[in-house]
């Protein structure tokens, strides 16, 4: 009963409420590629036919979901999209109308028994009927998880009606590359994940994250690129890990995760990962409750806060231990 009264309350709170998003048309004819910049999409008028169809995202089509990214220039390139679409291929899904456009889409992806994530979720103004639709998608397949979120600080108290409680806050960084720091590249302490023992990784991942993801982390940390995923060893035991990919927009990259047992191992592997693109365009999400980090990315590195989100669960956080997060993955992923 109390789960029925959920997805009910949620349901009124979609049909009722409003989306700052931008109606957008994306070609989804079988056979025909998918625009991956703003420039490509046609916005809907309201007229539009409301015929609408949910189905499940193909893998050709995993180029739509980078719409879900509002800070400009941090748009995820196919090939990170592709990897974050194979953790649940199953909980992606499209809002599309008679024609085949799509008018949404949202992933609800099962991260073990007990819990989910829902991301990538953008539904144009002229569609908060197949907005529900989505939702109520992403909510059945998820079933009795503990479901997690992150949205935007306008839309806390929204998400607070649906049955979400605020666990933290993060802030998204940009900032300009450093310049090479051979002393960093060269610290004793540091190893190419890629040169040691992957399962150590995995092992203190999932001591600070309180889920397993073995194979997603296998996937996003094998990168050719020297210095793109480094971890800290301290006797012979992993104390932190982080990776850096590139973005879609050309000279730009996005840190994260980046794990450590404090925030002084956190700056070793940041500046290694830093030296590793000099003088590019940089993005980080990092969690504002370890002030001394937000600190160093501000005054040090001199980055610039451009956004701020909050991380939010139906039954609270599911044991991931803040203090030792210093860059999040994805808004989109957890």
């Amino acid at each position: 009963m109390a789960k029925l009264l959920l997805r009910l309350r949620m349901l009124q709170q979609c049909i009722t409420s409003t989306t700052t998003c931008i109606p957008r048309r994306y070609s989804c004819t079988p056979g025909q590629s998918l625009p991956t910049e703003p420039s490509d999409i046609v916005n809907h008028s309201r007229d539009h036919p409301r015929t609408c169809k949910i189905r499940q995202l193909h893998p050709r089509e995993v180029s739509v979901l980078s719409n879900s990214q509002p800070v400009e220039g941090a748009r995820l390139r196919n090939e990170e999209l592709r990897l974050m679409y194979n953790t649940d291929p199953n909980g992606f899904f499209l809002a599309t109308n008679e024609d085949g456009d799509v008018m949404g889409t949202i992933a609800a992806m099962r991260q073990s028994d007990t819990l989910g994530f829902i991301g990538f979720h953008h539904i144009g103004d002229a569609y908060q009927e197949e907005g529900t639709k989505l939702w109520d998608a992403a909510i059945g397949y998820l079933g009795d998880r503990n479901i997690g979120i992150e949205v935007g600080t306008q839309d806390v108290e929204k998400y607070t009606k649906l049955g979400f409680k605020e666990e933290w806050k993060n802030g998204c960084f940009k900032g300009s590359g450093i310049p090479l720091l051979p002393e960093v590249q060269g610290n004793r302490l540091l190893r190419p994940i890629a040169e040691m023992g992957f399962g150590r990784v995995v092992d203190f991942d999932t001591e600070i994250c309180g889920q397993q993801r073995v194979k997603f982390l296998l996937s996003w940390l094998k990168t050719d690129k020297p210095g793109a995923a480094q971890a800290v060893l301290e006797d012979n035991r992993v104390v932190g890990y982080g990776a850096i990919r590139p973005l879609q927009k050309p000279s730009s990259h996005r840190i994260g995760p980046l794990m450590a047992e404090n925030t002084a191992l956190a700056q070793v592997l940041l500046l290694s990962l830093l030296s590793s693109v000099p003088q590019q365009t940089l993005f980080m999400d990092s969690p504002l409750a370890n002030p001394s980090f937000t600190r160093l990315l501000e005054t040090d590195l001199r980055m610039e806060q451009v956004d701020e989100r909050v991380r939010m669960y139906t039954r609270g956080n599911p044991g991931v231990d803040v203090r030792k997060v210093f860059g999040v993955l994805s808004k989109d992923i957890g």
